[in-house]
């Protein structure tokens, strides 16, 4: 993905912090939110770029966003790095000092920083739910303006280092384990419409549903269940099988299981069915969960990324152990 704005360099110092030995320029991955205006206003005095409150926010009349704002004062500029450099400063003095023209960039780094203190443990429920609001409706005018959605949310998402679907997923779920129902019901209807693979939403609203109705969420399951046969997702077939390993009420453990795997592909794969099968036998109090433990025990050395067999032996015998207890 094409990043926009800020997107890249937060990315970037992201991956830094994870992996030091990444080579970086450190001007990439300052702490510009921490220095005084006096001092970034220094810092492009440094670079030939004389501005100071006043003369900023004059130029800043002309301009809708921080990148409207680079163009104007440095579109001439032969030094990248000099260009990129003043970008970020200037984008941190339009975020202190304009505060009264909200851009998309802006509001995008700001909720960029949201995610990553969620991530890192420092949750703030409402704020983000705040955010998450005001970015659903950004995307409802858009779209009442006969915008496309999906192609409106890929373009928002570029101003994010953060996968934005794959966060609103993982935070959606995170409010239904916490039984805030209404909050990640309103997220899962909201965005619906704007995710480009709405399946994994589909999957959300069976657990929502499920709250309330085992029936109902046993209905809308099979309906996902024929989309995936025609859209097969491995990924999102291993999600289904944790979910119900403990939701005995939801009886298609099997229905997915066939269907996860004619998908399997790497022995890697495996290993992930394996998990999630000795989870479910554990669940189910049954003893058969010790052969599973004994099959993980013994690939454990195989090699990760080796193709799988279809036809592997140990497939065929947790088939058959699925087929007495489902019978």
């Amino acid at each position: 993905m094409s990043f926009q704005g800020r997107a890249w360099y937060n990315l970037l110092r992201m991956n830094h912090t994870e992996d030091p030995t990444i080579e970086v320029e450190s001007w990439q991955i300052a702490d510009y939110r921490s220095a005084p205006v006096s001092e970034l206003f220094k810092s492009l005095k440094d670079m030939g770029l004389h501005l100071d409150a006043d003369s900023f926010l004059l130029y800043t009349e002309k301009c809708t966003c921080p990148e409207e704002l680079a163009e104007c004062l440095l579109g001439d500029a032969d030094d990248v790095g000099k260009l990129e450099r003043s970008y970020l400063i200037l984008f941190e003095l339009w975020r202190r000092l304009c505060t009264h023209k909200q851009s998309l960039s802006i509001f995008c780094d700001d909720l960029d920083m949201q995610i990553e203190h969620y991530d890192n443990g420092a949750e703030n429920d409402d704020l983000l739910v705040q955010m998450l609001t005001e970015l659903e409706d950004i995307l409802d005018k858009q779209a009442d303006e006969g915008e496309n959605p999906k192609i409106m949310f890929k373009l928002i998402s570029s101003f994010l280092a953060h996968d934005l679907e794959t966060f609103l997923y993982d935070f959606s779920t995170r409010q239904i384990e916490a039984q805030n129902d209404v909050v990640a019901s309103e997220l899962v209807d909201g965005y619906y419409a704007y995710v480009q693979d709405e399946m994994w939403f589909d999957f959300l609203r069976v657990r929502l549903v499920a709250l309330a109705d085992y029936d109902e969420a046993t209905i809308l399951l099979q309906r996902l269940l024929e989309k995936i046969h025609d859209e097969p997702n491995l990924d999102l077939l291993f999600e289904i099988l944790r979910y119900i390993t403990y939701e005995e009420e939801i009886p298609l453990f099997y229905n997915v299981f066939e269907l996860a795997e004619n998908l399997l592909e790497k022995e890697e794969d495996f290993h992930t069915m394996l998990e999630i099968i000795s989870n479910y036998f554990n669940a189910l109090d049954r003893d058969e969960e010790e052969i599973i433990t004994q099959m993980m025990e013994r690939r454990q050395a195989e090699d990760t990324e080796k193709q799988f067999q279809i036809d592997d032996p140990d497939l065929l015998k947790i088939k058959k152990l699925l087929e007495m207890i489902s019978v």
